[in-house]
């Protein structure tokens, strides 16, 4: 009970979060007539990188970076590599793509990111608001310049699947979970004013996509969304501070639950497309939390075989204890 009290549950439970926004924007054909539904993919991506940033520069052994990096590659490919493979056997497709093996775009920009949260951390920690000014002023020069909310087959949007372009500004919350990370212990927290100020960015935010959808007009205005998907991403890690959480948290039972699934991100992440299935739909909306149970145990099964994966190319024994564990 002591180690639970010791740990930052607020990171916990957005990084358990983030695990269903995650899996609920990919649902879209389990949704039948109610597609629209199926969002949250990129509340839930910026979570995550929030509390990788978060995480990452509370950590103050300093550390060599190649094998800092060396550290990070061995808890990211193992898993990309198993999933690859056992989602190869899920779809019944002998062949596997070289992108698939190196996790697609979201697995590729983290790696990037990684290196260079590496070099700010050891060489500019205390520059963070400036680089993140920087990084917010590229991103806007360069949407405005070359539009990539165009494709050549209509309006995609800023969030759509092909805009490769928002992995640019998306490395501002990585930054911001560093720097919030670092200021945690002089911030004020209000849980009801910060769940209304939450409240109020997510309309904000799903207001102007959705007037964006059905006025082109708009359209080219979309990354204003940005501002109120830092302040969702803000309010929710504050608001997630609240006693309540605390006392949930701190539920043996709860904690278990919140500990796993938020173990899951990556592995959830990766396999849900090889496990989805549109046979449940008739029984809509019972399919949703079934096939929601699904993607969660086979993140579990990929997770437990990528230790064994890391395990088998180490010195000694088998360690099954620690291979099979939840969390």
């Amino acid at each position: 009970m002591n180690n639970i009290k010791e740990r930052d549950f607020s990171i916990d439970i957005l990084k358990f979060l983030a695990v269903f926004f995650i899996i609920n924007s990919h649902m879209d054909t389990l949704y039948t007539n109610y597609k629209m539904l199926a969002t949250g993919g990129s509340i839930g991506d910026t979570l995550f990188l929030f509390c990788s940033g978060y995480t990452l520069l509370l950590n103050k052994n300093s550390m060599r970076f190649d094998n800092w990096y060396k550290r990070r590659i061995i808890r990211i490919y193992p898993s990309v590599i198993v999933c690859a493979l056992m989602g190869a056997l899920f779809s019944m497709q002998p062949d596997i793509h070289i992108t698939t093996l190196g996790g697609g775009e979201f697995v590729i920009a983290i790696m990037i990111y990684y290196i260079l949260i590496y070099f700010i951390k050891v060489y500019a920690v205390n520059k963070i608001p400036l680089i993140l000014a920087g990084v917010l002023f590229v991103s806007l020069v360069i949407y405005i310049l070359f539009f990539p909310y165009k494709t050549e087959t209509g309006e995609k949007g800023l969030y759509g699947i092909t805009t490769l372009y928002r992995w640019i500004p998306y490395f501002a919350f990585m930054l911001i979970g560093a720097y919030v990370g670092m200021k945690r212990k002089t911030m004020v927290y209000n849980p009801m004013s910060d769940f209304i100020k939450m409240i109020s960015c997510l309309f904000v935010f799903y207001g102007v996509q959705y007037s964006a959808k059905i006025n082109p007009i708009i359209a080219p205005y979309q990354i204003i969304t940005l501002l109120p998907l830092v302040g969702i991403v803000f309010y929710f890690y504050k608001w997630c501070n609240a006693g309540i959480w605390g006392k949930v948290y701190q539920n043996k039972r709860c904690h278990a639950v919140i500990m796993t699934i938020s173990g899951l991100c990556l592995e959830s992440y990766l396999i849900q497309y090889s496990v989805f299935t549109t046979s449940m739909n008739s029984i809509f909306p019972l399919n949703l939390p079934i096939m929601v149970l699904i993607v969660l145990l086979a993140a579990f099964v990929c997770k437990c075989l990528s230790r064994v994966f890391v395990q088998t190319f180490k010195d000694g024994d088998y360690d099954w204890r620690s291979i099979i564990k939840p969390y």
